[in-house]
């Protein structure tokens, strides 16, 4: 976790060091979805896909904006966001384009780090109950996530920001004995606003 707050101290410092380049800070805050699907499969064939987990809840956390130029701007953001028994840290870092007047596109990694996934837990031990593989559940299920994300928004104000965003799951959460036949993916949306200073 001090790795992240470090990139993410170091990415605001690079861009306020340059002088010219005007940078906000500001909070943010909405809604969030996160869904988690277990895939199930053998010798290349899809078995089953298990809508594991499909919770709603809230984030809050802190967010920059980096104007790198009219149209270009950088947001990075450090939410914490909870949704039933779950909970996530998520650092994205995404690339504005402001496409027509206050209205604008983003797309960017995000990096995602679980506080709590006993739901998804409970769904893995049921699964490897059924077909007999069992083990240590904490040891097989990480912890840490990437994730794309993408989405759109409109500045209400130069302080005011309403924005939508999508992340879906590029890496694989399980890593146990049923690795080859066992994929365990989540994808989160996040609906909000962003108040700057």
């Amino acid at each position: 976790m001090k790795n992240v707050m470090l990139f993410f101290v170091l990415v605001i410092c690079l861009s306020s060091a340059q002088g010219q380049t005007p940078v906000k800070f500001g909070l943010s805050g909405g809604l969030l979805n996160t869904n988690a699907d277990i895939n199930i499969s053998a010798l290349g064939f899809n078995l089953a896909n298990i809508d594991a987990i499909n919770k709603t809840g809230f984030y809050i956390g802190v967010a920059g904006d980096i104007a790198a130029s009219e149209k270009f701007h950088i947001q990075p953001e450090l939410t914490y966001g909870s949704a039933g028994d779950l909970g996530f840290v998520y650092l994205p870092v995404m690339a504005k384009y402001y496409a027509a007047g206050k209205f604008f596109l983003q797309a960017g990694p995000q990096f995602s780090f679980s506080t709590n996934l006993n739901d998804i837990k409970q769904s893995i031990r049921d699964i490897q109950g059924v077909v007999g593989s069992n083990g240590n559940i904490d040891d097989v299920l990480k912890s840490t996530a990437i994730e794309l994300g993408f989405g759109l928004g409109f500045d209400v104000t130069d302080q005011f920001t309403v924005q939508g965003r999508y992340g879906i799951s590029l890496t694989d959460r399980y890593d146990g004995p049923l690795g080859g036949s066992l994929d365990v993916n989540n994808a989160t949306l996040q609906i909000g606003v962003l108040y700057f200073f």
